[in-house]
């Protein structure tokens, strides 16, 4: 009993901990809430108006992810790193970020305003055109609140972060349900830009008052700062593009191949998929920030890598065995134009397990400064997903489905993280022999 307590009472005093809590906490409590939200809104549209919200949502999502060009990832590590050696141009860092992701997500939403008919019309739903073009505003508030999401884990500034996220989940519950049953597709679309706007204005506002604390604040030149940052963080963006052909290219080959129903129900599959790995992906910038902290630290830094591998096993195979013995009652609460969406459900959870590993073997490749080499293994995996998702569905369209593309993920993100395991212990060993070696000299010198 003794022992139980002072392991409880040392988790409470733990930041991890703490971090981890709010990390989960607000995230989750704001996935759950955005959960239900896409499932009225899915229930009120029907299918084939949800596939074309599903359509230009998404798009969104991966543009934005491109927009940020990496600064999610790599504003979590450089102020983490600033802190870690309490250097002064932390504010300076944040400064930077921003305008980066600004300028960049300005001109993405200027390019697809400008070929938002182009990209309705070769997914041969033209009706997406004006949506695609309204969409160049939701990208902007999306990629902004992304790179706010790194500054604040960077900070450790857990506890905020989930509160906001809370409020932004809620916006989004208030505002979409009435404006989608008066204004269909536009109406979901506007409560998607109401939540991002409160979600980077919530954020901004942490941001400010932390940064007034830092000494550096409007005297150092930004330029060094961009320059450094964009170097380091060109592979990320290069990553982020990959991730953002690959899953927005197979959508719109589904859209172009078969009904843009099945782009509905895909979409309807990867939400329950994204809850199967909230926990997953809510500690990734968690973890991020801790790894990064630890790189001069082999033993600590492999101990801590396997707990959170072990940690975000647990926390994916618990939901993941939830919702596959749920999977009819889900589908039923849909209604009945996704009849066909329990299997499509069943196949994607499948590969959340090998997503949820992914998640923190290259959350390691990035604090380690591995960067090309996790740009060029996920660029493999995204290559291997659109070319057979290509082959498949040009040549066979009536296989052109959201199960097909729910099998292929599975397969693709098995062999993943296979790779990226292997590469890390095989990076992990050569350095510890290294530094056995140095060690073993040292000792030779010190005997002599």
């Amino acid at each position: 009993m003794k022992w139980i307590t002072h392991k409880v009472n040392k988790l409470k005093q733990s930041r991890l901990a703490k971090d981890s809590f709010w990390s989960v906490f607000g995230n989750g409590i704001g996935n759950v809430i955005l959960l239900v939200t896409s499932m009225l809104v899915a229930r009120m549209l029907k299918k084939d108006l949800f596939g074309e919200f599903g359509m230009v949502k998404n798009t969104m999502f991966y543009i934005a992810s491109f927009s940020t060009f990496g600064l999610g990832y790599t504003s979590t590590k450089f102020i983490a790193h600033a802190i870690e050696e309490h250097r002064s141009d932390v504010s300076s860092i944040v400064r930077a970020v921003s305008i980066i992701t600004l300028v960049s997500s300005l001109i993405m939403s200027a390019l697809l305003l400008l070929f938002a008919e182009q990209l309705a019309l070769y997914i041969q739903t033209p009706q997406l055109a004006q949506p695609f073009r309204f969409l160049g505003l939701i990208l902007i508030t999306k990629a902004v609140s992304t790179t706010q999401t790194g500054i604040l884990a960077g900070y450790k500034a857990f506890k905020p972060l989930g509160i906001n996220t809370i409020i932004s989940s809620l916006t989004l519950l208030v505002v979409s349900l009435p404006l989608t049953h008066f204004m269909d597709v536009y109406g979901a679309l506007l409560g998607l830009l109401s939540s991002q706007l409160v979600l980077c204005i919530a954020n901004g506002i942490i941001i400010k008052r932390i940064s007034r604390t830092q000494n550096d604040f409007h005297k150092k030149s930004l330029s060094p700062t961009i320059k450094k940052i964009l170097k380091f963080s060109f592979p990320v963006a290069l990553q982020e593009l990959s991730y953002t052909m690959c899953n927005w290219g197979a959508m719109l080959l589904i859209s172009k191949y078969a009904a843009i129903g099945e782009v509905g129900l895909f979409t309807a599959a990867t939400q329950w998929g994204a809850i199967i790995l909230f926990i997953p992906t809510l500690l990734q910038n968690v973890i991020l920030s801790y790894l990064s902290g630890l790189t001069k630290n082999t033993k600590y830094h492999q101990r801590f890598l396997w707990q959170m591998m072990t940690l975000n096993l647990i926390c994916s195979i618990l939901p993941f065995l939830g919702i596959l013995a749920l999977s009819g009652v889900i589908t039923s609460f849909y209604g009945n134009s996704f009849a066909d969406l329990r299997v499509v459900i069943n196949v994607y959870a499948f590969a959340t397990i090998p997503m949820c590993l992914t998640s923190v073997l290259q959350a390691d490749l990035l604090a380690k400064g591995h960067n090309w080499m996790l740009f060029i293994l996920r660029t493999i995996r995204d290559v291997v997903i659109v070319v057979t998702a290509y082959l498949l569905f040009s040549t066979q369209p009536e296989q052109s489905t959201a199960l097909n593309l729910s099998l292929i993920n599975v397969v693709a993100y098995s062999l993943s993280a296979i790779t990226l395991f292997v590469f890390l212990q095989r990076a992990t060993n050569k350095i510890t022999t290294k530094t056995n070696t140095n060690s073993s000299m040292q000792t030779q010198e010190k005997t002599q």
